[in-house]
């Protein structure tokens, strides 16, 4: 059981005082009805000392800035509580638990403090002893062994506190560019901006794309979820859902096109959609890898699918393939990947590969010119003993990420880094411990969105060097019985950072949906891997502005409008004044005119000369009212509730032809009932 210390101390640095000596506390007289002050537990000269040690470390330097000094407080007021006594055996169990990999990381730190203080509060309070006499002054004593556990958990806890000052610029970098990745996703494709230097205008755009390849896997039980991926952080879409009969060619496919959501949006998105043949059973992949004709009969299958799904290309996943059948795989990719590409020439196909291939039945050299990527599969567990999917280092060296990675470059040195793809799992390894020193037992798979709903609240730890989160599960004695070894954002960015810096060719993520719910994984991918291009367009001279220029710049804009006003800027047109104030001047000729046909019928009838005319000039004042309310309206940048804006999310893509013909059918409605049924009304019942 891991015995964990919390701590606390006050808010600002000027407050935190710490005797030199503390000695054992004066008890006062005890008198009714006077009640005796708390009696301070006896380990307290410890606690004062641990915080005291820590900020010298910390803070106890000539050039030390009153900032960092506020700061290191903030991190240890963040883990340590004045409720807590810090107590020899407290100390000797916390470097204990300290020294293990797992456990040297700020979350599993504050988790561990935080358990400690729940078990000091659900601790039965001790009784209070006797007042006794004051003790004489004891002499200082000699160092002892206390002094030393203290020294060692100071030189363990320090650089975990420093790591997490350090994290703090990082995190805001991060928030503001993923703010503004989050802007320029939600800006029109068509938007252009305008950059001015000297005498020229320079015109640009941007864009959101991917430093490396990033494919999402995409199983057909999550299309329900497709709504919330962000699809900027993707470039290709890899889809589940068709199976072959190895002996025939045949291709089985379980989804109805029109019914693909995700693919839809992805191909909104500009992603590339790949179709994933995935395959565990070894007999039916031995009957396909022997027969030439059916592997061509399956290339003319998948050619004629990929042109209805609009895709870019095949996966390839067999997971029992034998050794003896390491020629034939090859010849298989390279007889699919010529036939597809008589197709069409952009048509790719990607194979997966095991991360440790035992048996060496895949001939990269030999499939290296059919192949586009080769997807390092990470998703599956390779070990008997508990532990993470994914681990960076550390463990097993054959099966982490930089122990495979290294093998494959070296005994394959014709091939690129850039042509390695590492496939990832959106789950945990659930294994089981036993108590009586058993060998561990692997459970299952669970989704990370699973994980954050069962286990949120229980004491999460990192393993520093193979670079994974740990959860422990406990019985009610405090008993180890199992783990939860996975990936979250933590874990993920030194993953992330060895694809960039290694200059491998991105990262599949198996699968997209296993995390809904929670954002913090899409987060991590968006900051690593998308990045904003500016994509120029041309150079325009700038030429002095003339009365007909501004007229020419106001026509166009509206033009655009016609079509697509989310494309144009509230500073491409100046419009909204002039149609505001020529829509007052129409109200108010529309108003005159309509009283004086109205005085003119009622004293004059029919015979009233002016009637025709007036009537035909109430009608032209009331259409030019409506064009120009209706344009005052929907150019008006103080309400971008209806018309044009420049924020992302708030503009309405109404074109400006579709609300004309609206209010011109409502004018016209309204015409012919003035005419049929109101002006009857206003005539006079007898003409002279």
């Amino acid at each position: 059981m891991i015995v964990l210390l919390h701590l606390c101390i006050p808010d600002t640095y000027g407050q935190l005082k710490m005797p030199d000596k503390i000695s054992a506390p004066k008890m006062p007289k005890v008198s009714a009805p006077k009640v005796s002050a708390p009696k301070l537990p006896a380990d307290t000269a410890v606690k004062a000392k641990l915080i005291q040690r820590i900020l010298s470390v910390f803070q106890f330097r000539k050039n030390a800035r009153a900032k960092e000094q506020e700061r290191v407080v903030a991190i240890i007021n963040q883990i340590l509580s004045d409720s807590l006594v810090v107590t020899s055996r407290d100390i000797q169990a916390l470097n204990e638990q300290l020294s293990k990999a797992e456990n040297q990381h700020f979350d599993s730190l504050k988790s561990m403090l935080e358990a400690l203080a729940a078990e000091q509060q659900a601790a039965p309070p001790e009784k209070e002893p006797e007042p006794a006499k004051e003790p004489e002054p004891a002499p200082a004593p000699a160092p002892t062994q206390q002094e030393s556990d203290l020294d060692a958990l100071v030189n363990k806890m320090v650089p975990i506190l420093q790591q997490n000052e350090d994290m703090a610029p990082a995190e805001k970098a991060k928030a503001e560019k993923l703010k503004q990745i989050r802007e320029v996703y939600g800006r029109s494709s068509n938007r252009v901006d305008t950059l001015r230097e000297d005498s020229v205008d320079i015109l640009y755009t941007l864009k959101l794309t991917q430093k490396v390849n990033i494919t999402g896997i995409q199983p057909l039980t999550m299309d329900a979820q497709s709504a919330r991926y962000n699809y900027s952080a993707l470039s290709s879409m890899g889809l589940l859902g068709c199976t072959i009969n190895g002996r025939t060619g045949r291709l089985y496919r379980s989804f109805n096109m029109d019914s693909l959501h995700a693919v839809q949006a992805a191909h909104k998105a500009g992603c590339n959609v790949q179709l994933i043949i995935s395959d565990n059973d070894s007999l039916n992949i031995s009957a396909l890898l022997q027969q030439p004709d059916v592997q061509l009969l399956l290339a003319d299958t998948l050619a004629s699918v990929l042109h209805e799904l609009q895709g870019n290309g095949v996966i390839i996943y067999f997971r029992q393939v034998k050794q003896e059948q390491r020629a034939a795989l090859s010849n298989f990719i390279n007889t699919l990947s010529g036939h597809l590409r008589t197709y069409q020439a952009n048509y790719s196909v990607n194979i997966v590969i095991p991360s440790f291939d035992r048996q060496q039945v895949y001939d990269l050299p030999a499939m290296n010119q059919a192949v586009s990527f080769f997807l390092v599969d990470f998703t599956q567990v390779n070990s008997k003993v508990a532990g993470p999917l994914t681990p960076l280092k550390g463990g097993s060296p054959a099966l982490s990420i930089s122990g495979t990675m290294s093998r494959y470059l070296y005994l394959s040195k014709d091939i690129p880094s850039s042509k390695y793809i590492l496939m990832m799992p959106n789950y945990g390894a659930v294994w089981s411990k036993s108590l009586s020193g058993g060998p561990d037992v692997f459970k299952g798979y669970i989704s990370y969105s699973d994980i954050m709903n069962k286990y949120a609240d229980d004491s999460l730890m990192y393993d520093e060097t193979e670079e994974s989160a740990l959860i422990e599960i406990k019985n009610s004695d405090g008993d180890v019985t199992g783990e939860i070894w996975f990936d979250d954002c933590t874990t993920l960015a030194p993953k992330y950072d060895y694809i960039l810096d290694n200059g491998l060719g991105g990262l599949a993520i198996w699968t997209l949906g296993a995390d809904d719910g929670y954002g913090d994984l899409w987060d991590e991918l968006t900051y690593k891997f998308v990045t904003i291009d500016t994509v120029y367009q041309k150079s325009v001279p700038i030429v002095p502005e003339t009365f007909w220029t501004r007229v020419m710049r106001e026509l166009t804009a509206y033009k655009e409008m016609f079509q697509n006003p989310c494309s144009v800027k509230a500073s491409d047109y100046e419009g909204d004044v002039y149609f505001k104030y020529a829509a007052w001047i129409f109200l108010i000729l529309v108003i005159l005119t309509a009283v004086l046909y109205i005085l003119g019928v009622r004293n004059y009838g029919d015979d009233w000369k002016w009637k025709k005319l007036a009537l035909i000039a109430l009608i032209v004042l009331t259409c030019l009212l409506v064009i120009t309310g209706a344009m005052a309206i929907f150019l008006n940048k103080q309400l971008p509730w209806l018309g044009i804006s420049d924020e992302p999310g708030k503009c309405h893509s109404i074109p400006l032809n579709t609300i004309l013909t609206i209010l011109g059918g409502g004018f016209i409605i309204g015409l012919v009932s003035t005419r049929f049924l109101i002006l009857p009304l206003l005539k006079r019942d007898e003409i002279p």
